[in-house]
């Protein structure tokens, strides 16, 4: 009889050192102290003097009351042998630097300490940016009425995490981009990037050139106002979100055309041969009016978005466009150069522009370095196509937004119009009909993206420690062609969370061990249902029978394995 009783208690202490809460994105250290702690029906939060972080504990405490939330994945039932702690008073957060601007390093660590004696849990962050970190961490600890004990000391894996929205080819309303930024800040990620315009339209308003919007934006309602662009750069700031305004040229400009017809080359002409997609249109390179609207633009642009970066844009310059001028293809020929050295030479001036006059760090997606180009060592290049380790090992920090992980519109099938390639002859697979049954289907970055695609991305594969350049992130990518308000939710959650965990979190954990999809999915798969609770319309990741059956619809049996 005593060695069973002994039995029992070695299994009960077991389970309660087991006994967890589905935290996401997964903390740096975390030590479960084995008791659960009731609110107490006061409950409060304070402690701080920075307005950000006194708001977001309103919301905080808040979404605390009212959301009570009760774990759908039953993996972690041992929460029931917890032993239970006196009443936990109040949250009390001390910052060290209240006044820190966002911008880019801003320090996010914290630590959160839920003691087993109740009364006063304490969150101590360096800034209040991480005090945020904290507070988003705190909610998800408290489970019902209860919140488990524990000790967290956590801190990003990198510092640029975030999302890309083209409001371009399809427009969103104001209120669909803050709806995102709160699902950013529920996943600390970090960094919107507006990729604001593009061929399609001009959304924008620009108080420089109120014309490119009044002739380039779809409608009139259709337009982000000064108003907008303060609610959102303000609504990002108090959810620790930086807001970095792309303005995509020399390509990706035909809607400059609206306004400004002698600015653009073959604006006039079908796209196929001369754009990567309709509609057609670049920038005139050499056309001097151009070039004085070009510092316009970006003179604006990096005065009202304040963060320390500005990207650029930079990609996919078409040459036979530019070809079809008389005055480009006169000056290369006269210069002894070929377009895309000219494309060069006009990215240096732009460049020299944004570091020199208005003191930005520029960032530029990786195609001109891809093409031979050289660019200034302090640029940030964004990647899409090429290993991360082609410019870091250049001396270039880069931000990873691999289209083969983190493009997020892939695989939806193609949308240019009257494709005669949908057509099946014998409507089956036949060696010279394959577009339909298993091939890219239209979409040119096929296959659709799966959260476990996008979770298996080792962030620092194959790049030295002692690289000159360094991965500051990472970043999904929404472009628009296919998505608006409707349907964003769904497109960016919950597989922008499971790229928010690796940016958080980190490809290995403390011990060096590389995280993977069987470890993490008990708490993304509750983490799906807590977005959705938190009114953010996340697309089911499974049937939630699999859910409340673990393991039960992997591929493979786990009890075998």
């Amino acid at each position: 009889m005593k060695l069973t009783l002994i039995g029992v208690a070695t299994a009960l202490l077991a389970a309660t050192a087991d006994a967890k809460t589905l935290l996401f994105p997964i903390p740096q250290s975390v030590e479960w102290t084995g008791h659960i702690s009731a609110l107490h029906p006061e409950f409060s939060i304070g402690g701080t003097g920075n307005q950000h972080v006194q708001n977001a504990a309103k919301r905080y405490l808040n979404l605390i009351l009212s959301e009570r939330w009760e774990p759908i994945q039953t993996t972690f039932d041992t929460l029931d042998t917890l032993s239970q702690a006196p009443d936990l008073t109040n949250l009390e957060i001390i910052v060290n630097d209240n006044d820190i601007k966002l911008d880019i390093g801003v320090d996010e660590s914290y630590t959160l300490d839920i003691p087993t004696s109740g009364g006063e849990a304490t969150l101590v962050a360096e800034t209040w940016v991480g005090a945020l970190r904290g507070l988003e961490t705190f909610s998800q600890l408290v489970l019902g009425s209860n919140a488990h004990t524990v000790e967290i000391q956590d801190n990003p894996a990198f510092g640029h995490r975030g999302i890309l929205l083209d409001t371009s080819r399809n427009f969103y309303p104001t209120n669909a981009l803050l709806r995102t930024i709160d699902a950013m800040a529920y996943n600390k990620m970090n960094v919107f990037h507006w990729h604001a315009t593009d061929s399609q339209s001009w959304p924008l308003f620009f108080q420089s050139h109120p014309e490119l919007s009044a002739q380039g934006a779809y409608s009139s309602a259709e337009v982000y106002t000064p108003a907008d662009v303060q609610l959102i750069k303000s609504y990002a700031e108090a959810r620790g979100v930086r807001v970095i305004i792309e303005i995509d040229m020399p390509a990706h400009t035909a809607s400059i055309g609206e306004s400004h017809p002698d600015y653009i080359v073959c604006g006039k002409e079908f796209w196929a041969q001369y754009a990567a997609e309709p509609p057609a249109g670049q920038l005139h390179p050499l056309n001097q009016q151009a070039w004085n609207l070009v510092i316009d633009i970006v003179g604006e642009a990096t005065t009202v978005f304040t963060d320390s970066l500005y990207h650029t844009g930079g990609d996919e310059i078409n040459a036979k466009c530019w070809e079809l001028d008389p005055i480009i293809l006169d000056y290369t020929q006269k210069n002894n150069i070929t377009t895309h050295q000219l494309w060069s030479e006009w990215e240096a001036k732009l460049l020299d522009f944004v570091i020199n006059t208005q003191n930005k760090r520029p960032i530029i997606w990786e195609d001109l370095l891809k093409d031979g180009g050289t660019l200034p060592e302090e640029t940030i290049v964004q990647i899409w196509t090429a290993p991360a380790i082609n410019y870091t090992s250049k001396g270039h920090d880069v931000i990873v937004s691999s289209y083969d992980y983190f493009y997020l519109d892939c695989g939806n099938g193609g949308w240019v119009g009257n494709d005669p390639r949908y057509i099946s002859p014998s409507q089956t697979e036949t060696a010279n009909d394959t577009f339909n049954y298993g091939g890219v289907g239209g979409s040119w970055c096929a296959p659709f993206k799966t959260w476990q695609r996008i979770y298996s991305y080792d962030m620092t594969y194959g790049i030295p420690s002692d690289s000159p350049g360094k991965i500051l992130g990472g970043e999904v990518a929404v472009w628009s062609e296919q998505t608006d308000y409707h349907v964003i939710d769904g497109r960016l959650w919950p597989r922008s969370a499971a790229a928010a965990e690796i940016y958080w979190s980190g490809s290995y954990d403390k011990n060096d061990k590389r995280r993977t999809v069987a470890e993490v999915q008990p708490r993304f798969y509750d983490w799906v249902y807590r977005l959705q609770a938190r009114g953010i319309n996340a697309t089911p990741a499974q049937p939630k029978w699999c859910i409340k059956h673990p393991g039960r619809c992997d591929l493979n049996d786990p009890a075998i394995n």
